[in-house]
């Protein structure tokens, strides 16, 4: 019986499962055919297509294609703050840990703000102020700050 509905489970989540099945099956191809694509970027690309599932699913249960425009939701700066700083902080030190540089982790916080604008204002048609760019950038470095903060004081 559990298994039944699991299956239904599956069923209903189709466009998840469709997503993770695809990034699993693209990360063996590419893992056979060439050498360097090692279980790390095969990891990534998982990933990748989970996050991709997750945002089809959720936008496929609300009754809307991929394309469709939605109203912006309205968030207070200091819940967008605490957001931002969280994301910052762990996906600013995991960067940091994986290319060996803390400065190259600040830098691709920053970067990853000018490609999410670059989305936001081609994919989505959407303008989006400077004063939202830097709010997001310092918001993202704060939270970054905030891990070499404890970092140095730890050391000492």
């Amino acid at each position: 019986m559990e298994t039944i509905l699991d299956l239904i489970v599956l069923l209903l989540h189709w466009r998840l499962t469709l997503s993770i099945l695809a990034s699993v099956a693209l990360a063996l191809i590419l893992s056979s055919l060439i050498a360097p694509f090692t279980a790390g970027y095969c990891i990534t690309l998982v990933i990748f297509g989970t996050t991709f599932g997750l945002y089809w699913q959720g936008r496929g249960e609300a009754g809307l294609s991929l394309g469709a425009k939605v109203e912006e939701p309205k968030i207070s700066r200091p819940v967008a703050f605490m957001g931002l700083a969280i994301i910052g902080f762990w996906c600013g030190g995991m960067i940091a840990e994986l290319l060996h540089s803390k400065a190259l982790g600040a830098i691709a916080l920053v970067a990853g703000v000018g490609a999410v604008s670059i989305w936001y204002r081609f994919a989505q048609q959407r303008l989006i102020t400077s004063n939202s760019l830097a709010f997001s950038a310092l918001s993202l470095l704060c939270g970054y700050g905030a891990l070499l903060a404890f970092l140095a004081f730890r050391a000492t």
